[in-house]
C-alpha cells in the first residue's frame, strides 16, 4: 500500500470519530459561552467540519510541508469555526479554550501577535488553536475518540471572515499565481478592515460608557420613585424615563448624582409632599405621573432649573406644572 493510499485508508476509518470530536468541541465552547451570557457574541452559526480529503492529500504530499508522518502531523483534519462581531469578543472564546479541563491546547496563530511582530504586513487574520483531548472520550453514537486527537479551532470577526471567504474563493483556489497588484489590493482590504474594526470598537466603548451613566441614573430614579408610588413596577421598561435622561445626559455629572441620591433623605418632607402632588390634579400629564422620570424632573427643576427648562421636550403646560410643585 502506498503512503497516499495508507493516508486515505486512515482518514476513511477516522472520519466519523473526527466529526464526533469536532461536534463535541463546538458544543462545549457554546455551552460555556451560554453560562457567562456571552452566546450573543456569535454572529454566524458555529460550524464544525472534517477537511476535504483531496485538500488533505494535497497538503500532506504536494505542498512540500516536510511532514515526517503526514497523517499524524496534520492537526486540522477536523476544525471548528466561531465568528464574532468585533475583535474584543474573541477574548471570551480564548479564555474558554485555555481553561477547559477537557483538552490541552496550543495557540497556532494569533493575528494580534503577528501584527506586533510584523507591523508593516497586512495579511489573513484569524486566531487558531489546536486542542487535544486529555483522555479517551465516548462521543456521539458510542464513537470512541482516542486521547490526543487534534481539533483546530478558528476564531474570527465578521470582517475577518468576509476577507477569508473572498480571498479563499478568489485567490487561494485560483490556479493562476496572483500578481503583485492583486496581493497589494488584498493587503489594502486588510488595512481597511483593521481601521473599521478600531472605529467600531471606539464607538462601542463610548456607547457602553454612556449607557452605564444612563442606567445608573435610571436605577436610582426607579428606587426613589418606588418610595412615592409603591405600585410602580421597577422591572418594567420605563421608556419615558430613558427618553428624559438622554435629553439631559450632558448634565448627569457625578457630583449631581450624589445630590440626587440624598435628595429625599435630606428633604424629609418631600416624599409625602411629592406623593400628594403626583396623585392630585397638580399634574395633568398621565404619561409623566406613571414614570419614574417625574422624580428626576422634580429634582432637576429644583436644582438645575434653567437647564431643565431649556431642554424640556414636552408641552409648556406640563413644564409649568412640574416647576410649580418645587416653587419655581
Amino acid at each position: 500500500m502506498s503512503e497516499v493510499d495508507e493516508f486515505i485508508s486512515n482518514f476513511n476509518q477516522d472520519e466519523k470519530m473526527l466529526l464526533s470530536w469536532g461536534k463535541l468541541v463546538c458544543q462545549k465552547i457554546r455551552d460555556e459561552l451560554k453560562l457567562i451570557n456571552k452566546d450573543n457574541i456569535l454572529k454566524i452559526e458555529p460550524c464544525f467540519r472534517v477537511k476535504d480529503l483531496s485538500s488533505l492529500i494535497e497538503k500532506a504530499f504536494y505542498r512540500f510541508k516536510g511532514y515526517k508522518n503526514p497523517y499524524k502531523d496534520i492537526t486540522d483534519k477536523v476544525g471548528v469555526r466561531f465568528v464574532v462581531l468585533l475583535t474584543d469578543d474573541i477574548e471570551h472564546i480564548k479564555v474558554i479554550i485555555q481553561n477547559s479541563p477537557l483538552w490541552s491546547f496550543s495557540e497556532d496563530r494569533d493575528f494580534e501577535k503577528e501584527k506586533a511582530d510584523k507591523p508593516y504586513l497586512f495579511d489573513y487574520q484569524s486566531v487558531h488553536y489546536i486542542v487535544k483531548n486529555l483522555d479517551e472520550i465516548k462521543g456521539e453514537n458510542g464513537v470512541i475518540i482516542p486521547s490526543g486527537t487534534p481539533c483546530e479551532i478558528q476564531i474570527r470577526t465578521l470582517l475577518q471572515h468576509a476577507y477569508a471567504e473572498v480571498s479563499h474563493d478568489s485567490v487561494y483556489k485560483c490556479k493562476a499565481i496572483p500578481s503583485s497588484d492583486i496581493k497589494r489590493r488584498m493587503a489594502r482590504t486588510i488595512a481597511l478592515m483593521e481601521s473599521t474594526d478600531e472605529l467600531f470598537l471606539a464607538a462601542k466603548n463610548e456607547l457602553n460608557k454612556s449607557n452605564e451613566v444612563i442606567e445608573k441614573w435610571a436605577e436610582l430614579s426607579r428606587i426613589l420613585f418606588s418610595k412615592i408610588d409603591v405600585n410602580y413596577d421597577t422591572l418594567k421598561k420605563d421608556k419615558i424615563l430613558y427618553h428624559i435622561l438622554n435629553l439631559y445626559y450632558e448634565s448627569l455629572t457625578e457630583q449631581l448624582f450624589k445630590s440626587y441620591s440624598s435628595y429625599l433623605e435630606k428633604n424629609t418632607d418631600y416624599e409625602e409632599y411629592f406623593k400628594g402632588k403626583i396623585k392630585s390634579e397638580s399634574l395633568s400629564g398621565s404619561y409623566i405621573k406613571k414614570s419614574a422620570a417625574i422624580i428626576f424632573c422634580l429634582f432637576m427643576a429644583d436644582k438645575r432649573f434653567q437647564i431643565f427648562k431649556e431642554r424640556w421636550p414636552f408641552s409648556e403646560a406640563d413644564l409649568n406644572e412640574i416647576t410649580s410643585i418645587v416653587g419655581k
